[in-house]
This record gives C-alpha cells, sequence and structure tokens, in this order.
C-alpha cells in the first residue's frame, strides 16, 4: 500500500507540471491549448537534441532550452493567437489543434517517430523511502520540481508587480489596457511560461520511461484531467486535482490492468464536473442575460 501511494504521489508530481500548464495559459490568455501534448513533446525534444545529440554542457542545455521553448511560445501568441484576438472561443481551440498537428510534422521530419533514451545528467537510481517503498531519483525529481514550479507561481502572482499586472490582464484585459499595462506582452509571458513548465513535464516524463512524441504527447493530453478536476481558472486547485487524479490513476491501473490508465482518468473527469462542472476550486462563471 505505501509503495502505491507513493507511486501515486510521483505520478501527481508530473500531472501537476502539465496541468499547471493548461491552466495558466487558460488563466492569462483565456485558451483551451489542445496543443499542450505536443509542446511538452517539443521540449522534450528540443533538450535532448541540445544534450545527446550536440552533448552541449548541462547549463548550456538548460538555459538553452529553456530559452528556445520561451521563444517558441511568445511566438506562438505573435504569430498565430494574436491574429485570432476577438474570435469565438470554437476558433481558438481549433487553432490549438491545427497547431498540434504543425508540431507532430515537425517533430517526424526534425527526429523521425523512433523511441530513444536521452542522455543522462546522473544516473537513474532507486531511493528507498520506507522500508517496502522506493522510487527513482527522477522520480524524486519530478516532485522537486512541482514544488519549486507552484511556489515560484505562487510567489510571483502575489508578490510581483509583473505578476499582478498578469492576473489585472486575465480578469479584465479592457480594464487592463486603459490602466497602461501592455497585455499583449502578459500574453506573450503566459505562453513562454505554460511552455517552459510543460517542457520541464515533458523531460522529466521521458528520463522516467523513453522519448517518443507519442507518449508525451498522450502524457499532456491526460494532464487536462487535473486541471479540469481542479478547476481549469484555478492555479491553486492543480495541485489536489492531480493528486486525485494520480491516485485514482494508480489504484485503477492497480485494480483493473493498464488499459484503466486513461479511463480512470477521464471517469474522475466526468464524476467531479457532473457534481461541480467549474472543478473543486474553479470559479463559477455567470452569463447575464
Amino acid at each position: 500500500m505505501t509503495s502505491l501511494l507513493l507511486g501515486a504521489v510521483v505520478l501527481s508530481a508530473i500531472y501537476a507540471l502539465v496541468g499547471f500548464a493548461w491552466v495558466l495559459l487558460n488563466r492569462t490568455n483565456g485558451i483551451l491549448n489542445l496543443a499542450t501534448g505536443a509542446q511538452l513533446a517539443m521540449g522534450a525534444y528540443i533538450f535532448n537534441q541540445f544534450a545527446t545529440e550536440w552533448r552541449l554542457p548541462w547549463v548550456v542545455t538548460i538555459v538553452g532550452t529553456v530559452a528556445v521553448i520561451a521563444v517558441l511560445g511568445g511566438l506562438t501568441h505573435l504569430v498565430v493567437f494574436r491574429k485570432l484576438a476577438g474570435q469565438p472561443e470554437f476558433a481558438l481551440v481549433v487553432a490549438t489543434l491545427g497547431l498540434a498537428s504543425v508540431l507532430k510534422g515537425i517533430s517526424r521530419l526534425s527526429w523521425g517517430t523512433e523511441a530513444s533514451i536521452m542522455r543522462e545528467p546522473f544516473p537513474d537510481v532507486l531511493v528507498r523511502i520506507t522500508p517496502d517503498a522506493t522510487t527513482t531519483t527522477y522520480g524524486l525529481l519530478g516532485c522537486g520540481a512541482a514544488l519549486v514550479v507552484f511556489a515560484a507561481a505562487f510567489a510571483f502572482f502575489r508578490f510581483s508587480n509583473l505578476g499582478v499586472q498578469m492576473r489585472a490582464a486575465a480578469e479584465n484585459p479592457v480594464l487592463a489596457a486603459q490602466g497602461k499595462i501592455a497585455v499583449d506582452w502578459v500574453y506573450v509571458l503566459g505562453w513562454a511560461m505554460a511552455l517552459t513548465v510543460a517542457a520541464i513535464a515533458g523531460i522529466i516524463y521521458s528520463y522516467s520511461t523513453a522519448l517518443s512524441f507519442h507518449g508525451v504527447e498522450a502524457l499532456g493530453l491526460r494532464g487536462i484531467a487535473p486541471a479540469l478536476v481542479g478547476g481549469i481558472t484555478s492555479i491553486k486547485g492543480v495541485l489536489p486535482g492531480a493528486l486525485i487524479v494520480g491516485l485514482a490513476e494508480t489504484f485503477g491501473v492497480k485494480l483493473f490492468g493498464g488499459p484503466a490508465q486513461e479511463v480512470t482518468a477521464w471517469l474522475v473527469i466526468l464524476v467531479v464536473l457532473l457534481i461541480r462542472p467549474q472543478g473543486l476550486f474553479g470559479e463559477k462563471q455567470v452569463e447575464r442575460v
């Protein structure tokens, strides 16, 4: 039992990072980004290009990956979604599907379709937490990354001037623009931050399994589960949402086998949304007619 719980926590940490990317982009830009899975995979492949193919020093690899991902995130808004400002939400969702197809095509042309093993910065060894529960160094890395990301996000949105501006732009972009906030650049920053966190999740997951576009993309799409369970507009809801989904998925696979992995996540979404459509911590949308 302890081993299962530990496995669920490690899985929840990865889901929390992916869910954060979903929620952050929806919160700051108002977009349900169905390209999240493809962007996770692209981040992992870019990291692998620096680390494995070019064998660059680890500091250069990390900084270079973050820089490339941040630039790609900013360009995504400036080139695509800035042009769609004011369009119906359906048009934005379709655009993210198109973006996912483009990224998948670029990945296949650049890196092929075969799974690969990435060069490791340190060995992935078993770590015994209790006498009957073990995890790996990369499992612990995922947990640590999730804690750091959420602590940094809390501090950023609560105490920094830029974080306050992003919150204001998310709440009322028109009023924020009238208050001299550069809303367009707030959206660029939202894309860059969301894609960077997504890349971190994709990289850690690829070290735990293997690097393949299909596998990492599937993780990104399943990562909408903790976002919807916690509330697609609530950053604070991501952690409990991820824990619920991670526990349900871990015990579902234990009881019913591997095919229950994806079914369990969507079943949790269905149950939560039937009880509370806005998610556990999401804000209720009120429409005036």
